[in-house]
């Protein structure tokens, strides 16, 4: 990785803060905690309003996440978290206003917008206030496991198809170079994925060392193994040697049709040109050919096909999409920049993976992708380039000071009293406003500032933040 810089560009030397009073540093970072929380209040309300317009269209994203990956450099799930909290910014004045004032962190707001409604709004707030960001989220976490939920059949169904759609696999790359992953899928599925992991795991016997592997590792080991005997299975197909289609192109004059396979389409379906070769770009094809008449005339043999060492080249080569930006490894497709019908070549430099939404526009979008020394550039219908670069951003940090938060702002409220779950749950299922007994008066002095808190402490209540 370079940096991407001009022969101007110089680097800051970092400043020397070892003469800072104590006192003074502590200060000052409770006061940038309070203007990064304003600053990033006011960049959020923006990604709302770039995202209410819809504006990550005109690069051709398939979300405002997306465009948030490629173009801020945030990870897929901080974006998620980004979008839905500017989103939910709009919609709860109380929340917005807290943020703004810089009384409420970002993490702190990313929590209570899980589950806030406008009845427990005020509540939220006024706890988010008087804890830390680990008490919300318990407290959280607690409302949503207690959410009373009706016995009857038709919820039953809405929770089965909610788990259903709920499924998912992540994982995440640790520093000490271990993976972390995490399943979520319904009841069912889920005792069974459990019991053929336990067929597999070794008894909890001795090794050479006389050590006992613990459960969880010996569990580990054996999902391992049934992965790996699915991959080695005698009648499994690879993924990297598998074609994506089976597509017969029936072309005639003014027309163009594809077969599908088995009793899924019973007649020819029409579809466009661009269509037609999007799907045999990475597909196993035959050309039917038809006569004035009508009949069929001729079949051609099948066109040849990204598979077997070629596929596995492009697929190392590429690792994702090629659009700059996109990262997505999951159903990808390789793309001919050249199609294969206009001349194009199955040669590594005519090849690119891309993912279905892009190979898409690349077709039927008016995409065009052009070779150039720097990488590929994507030519956009409206005359834009995406280039392989994307331009760097830069920030000035006067912006955050212009918020001119103060250290208080920035101050945890928290007086390390012990979180109530059951005075919190009680209150938010009540929709009632919840009250703090050691800061009552909310405007209360120092002589009023709670059991163990910091002398001249004034709390702030949610009530106060519109005001």
């Amino acid at each position: 990785m370079r940096f991407m810089g001009t022969a101007t560009d110089t680097i800051d030397e970092i400043p020397d803060l070892s003469d800072m009073p104590l006192e003074r540093l502590e200060a000052e970072l409770c006061q940038g905690a309070a203007n990064l929380t304003a600053a990033e209040h006011t960049w959020l309300l923006q990604l709302a309003e770039f995202d209410r317009r819809l504006g990550w269209e005109l690069w051709g994203c398939n979300s405002c996440v997306h465009w948030l990956v490629w173009q801020v450099g945030l990870d897929a799930r901080t974006a998620r978290d980004k979008v839905r909290v500017a989103q939910a910014l709009t919609q709860f004045p109380l929340i917005s206003s807290a943020m703004r004032l810089g009384h409420l962190s970002y993490s702190k707001v990313r929590a209570i917008t899980r589950v806030v409604v406008a009845e427990t709004e005020h509540s939220l707030v006024d706890m988010a206030l008087a804890g830390t960001t680990n008490h919300v989220e318990r407290i959280v976490a607690a409302y949503r496991r207690a959410t009373p939920k009706s016995d009857g059949a038709h919820d039953h169904a809405a929770h089965d198809r909610a788990a259903w759609a709920g499924r998912g696999l992540t994982h995440r790359l640790n520093d000490n170079g271990t993976i972390t992953i995490t399943m979520t899928v319904p009841t069912e599925p889920g005792v069974a994925f459990l019991s053929a992991v336990e067929t597999f795991a070794a008894p909890p016997t001795p090794d050479v060392d006389g050590h006992i592997l613990s459960r969880q590792a010996r569990l580990a080991d054996a999902a391992v193994a049934m992965a790996e005997v699915a991959v080695a299975a005698e009648d499994g197909e690879r993924l990297s040697s598998a074609p994506r289609f089976l597509v017969q192109l029936h072309v005639g004059e003014g027309m163009c049709e594809i077969d599908g396979i088995g009793d899924s389409v019973g007649t020819p379906l029409a579809v466009s040109p661009a269509t037609a070769e999007r799907l045999s770009c990475d597909a196993y094809a035959e050309r039917v050919l038809h006569a004035s008449n009508g009949e069929v005339s001729g079949i051609s043999s099948r066109a040849s096909v990204i598979r077997g060492r070629l596929r596995r080249l492009i697929l190392a080569r590429d690792r994702c999409c090629t659009v700059p930006g996109c990262g997505r490894r999951g159903r990808a497709e390789i793309h001919h920049f050249q199609h294969r019908g206009k001349g194009g070549t199955n040669s590594t430099v005519n090849l690119g993976l891309t993912c279905r939404y892009h190979h898409h526009l690349l077709h039927e979008g008016g995409w065009i992708a052009v070779g150039t020394d720097e990488g590929i550039e994507f030519h956009l219908p409206d005359g834009r380039i995406i280039r392989p670069t994307p331009t760097l951003t830069t920030g000035n940090d006067s912006d955050v000071a212009a918020h001119g938060r103060g250290v208080d702002d920035g101050r945890c409220q928290w007086i390390g009293d012990r979180l109530d779950l059951d005075m919190a749950l009680t209150c938010l299922f009540s929709e009632q406003p919840w009250i703090d007994p050691w800061r009552f008066p909310r405007t209360a002095g120092p002589e009023h500032a709670g059991r163990g808190g910091p002398p001249g402490l004034v709390s702030v209540g949610a009530g106060e933040l519109l005001t």
